[in-house]
């Protein structure tokens, strides 16, 4: 594909009108033949959703049909998003069990972002913007979901795809017209303003009334454009949510939804801090209703699903703040403990994680940091079986050296473990050391083991090992809780802390 890129030199900026701009950025869609196609592939899918009598064949025949498509698809539905408890290795079983309409929309996404990956790997702006706009989808998605638990909205896939349009006109601006991007880049950091207000100063129209003129070019579903316009106006959103007719509030869970993506995204991705991020959590809950407890699990997930999403389009974006991996930190998980559970699982797990962190402040020796961990994963957690493995020399193997718990006839030291490419697929362990994060899903190491957790002992060129830890398989789906994703996410921190020397 040849990128057509038309750029207006700053008198024409000055210029501009509203009108004069569409008109560029209609044009500019136009002469690009691939999005336009992707576009039409997003709306055959949803069509075929639409559908009652529509097969699983069908969907399976439009996601094979698009290049590499079908891959991708597999890479993602096997990652910890969707934390499956064995792998699927078809696409055809990957619409029987995720869903038609879950596929679909997950596809959809995929296939309108997938335009993009050659730009964003030349780094620059263009890179931030796209890291925007997954990051976006990816929290629209789970907080549409966590409500959609609530009863809140209908149907949750459509999250996803409703933070992808929020955010498309914005992103359109920076692919075809860089330098009107870039010089709204600056405008903000010199007037001290949001990115959104330099965007509408330069064209006349706002971030999201261009992706509303991008969603009519395309001709793209008219609920959309419903949830978009609803998201920008929040406290009409939260008087439709409460007075509204039954699709109404369904819309309006969605636009809630999306209204706190973008709030969180944009902090995230413009290097926003800690403190600008708590800022922008008091914002949105007094927009909208959402509570603290929902969206802090969302935000302590975030890192894992925007990883696994970038490697499934084969895409190395800029990094999340390293904040977000602790910040559903002990104090959260204390009070999502008192709210879930009893008081007395979040005291005792809170009194771990404040015994851990002033061993690392205190520098104290790792091997007893590690020895905390591991009893913090048996006695707070309530993992039955917890095994340390460390990285041989020559770093391609793990090597079995203790254990809590009970394994008949199991001698840690004779346990081996293959790292790098000669780890199978699915090996969870060598995935910890391979991405340097938190895993949940592939194959156990143990057969009887369901849920499980494997955590590297020091991120990326630090690892020194791995904690394995799982329960006794009951026979149920049984699935580690956000919340508990979210505590073992601090103990790997605290972890890689340990072995840096970093406070």
């Amino acid at each position: 594909m040849t990128e057509s890129k038309e750029e207006p030199t700053t008198s024409q900026q000055k210029g501009i009108t509203a009108e004069e701009f569409v008109d560029k950025l209609r044009r500019a869609l136009r002469r690009d033949g691939d999005f336009p196609a992707s576009a039409r592939v997003v709306a055959e899918l949803r069509e075929l959703v639409t559908k009652p009598d529509t097969t699983a064949n069908q969907i399976t025949e439009v996601i094979l049909r698009e290049p590499s498509l079908g891959t991708r698809v597999l890479h993602l539905v096997n990652s910890s998003f969707y934390r499956r408890a064995r792998p699927i290795m078809t696409v055809s079983q990957a619409v029987v069990q995720i869903g038609m309409r879950p596929l679909a929309e997950l596809c959809s996404g995929l296939v309108l972002l997938q335009k993009f990956v050659p730009a964003a790997r030349k780094g620059g702006v263009f890179a931030k913007s796209l890291k925007q706009t997954i990051t976006t989808s990816l929290l629209s998605s789970s907080i549409t979901g966590e409500l959609q638990n609530q009863g809140r909205v209908g149907k949750d896939e459509q999250g996803y795809l409703a933070g992808t349009f929020y955010e498309l006109g914005m992103l359109l601006v920076s692919f075809y017209f860089p330098k009107m991007y870039e010089a709204a880049l600056r405008r903000s950091d010199e007037k001290k303003q949001s990115l959104s207000q330099s965007i509408q100063e330069l064209t006349g129209l706002t971030p999201v009334q261009l992706s509303l003129e991008v969603i009519d070019e395309l001709k793209l579903p008219e609920f959309y454009r419903e949830v978009l316009s609803t998201a920008e106006t929040p406290e009409t959103a939260t008087t439709l949510a409460s007075e509204g007719s039954d699709s109404e509030k369904h819309t309006a869970g969605v636009a809630q939804a999306l209204y706190a993506a973008h709030e969180i995204s944009s902090t995230l991705t413009q290097n926003g801090t800690k403190e600008e991020l708590d800022n922008a959590l008091v914002k949105i809950r007094n927009s909208v209703d959402l509570e603290n407890v929902l969206l802090s699990d969302v935000i302590g997930q975030l890192v894992t699903r925007f990883q696994d999403h970038c490697a499934s389009m084969d895409l190395h974006l800029p990094a999340l703040p390293t904040y977000v991996r602790q910040y559903t930190g002990a104090d959260a998980i204390e009070e999502d403990f008192q709210d879930s559970a009893s008081q007395q699982e979040g005291d005792i797990f809170a009194q771990f994680v404040e015994e851990i962190r002033e061993a690392v402040d205190n520098r104290e020796p790792t091997a007893s940091i590690i020895t905390t961990v591991m009893e913090t994963f048996a006695w707070s957690l309530r993992f039955d079986r917890v095994l340390l493995m460390l990285v041989a020399s020559g770093k391609q193997r793990l090597v079995g050296r203790m254990l809590l718990g009970n394994v008949p006839d199991f001698v840690p030291k004779d346990f081996i473990r293959l790292l790098g490419r000669e780890a199978g697929p699915y090996a969870p362990d060598a995935a910890a050391v391979a991405e340097a994060r938190p895993i949940f899903s592939g194959e156990p190491l143990f057969e009887d083991g369901w849920p499980f957790a494997v955590v590297p002992i020091g991120f990326g060129k630090r690892v020194i090992g791995v904690i394995y830890a799982d329960r006794i398989d009951s026979g149920t789906d049984a699935q580690l809780s956000g919340r508990e994703q979210a505590a073992i996410g601090v103990l790997a921190e605290l972890l890689d802390r340990s072995i840096s020397g970093t406070n």
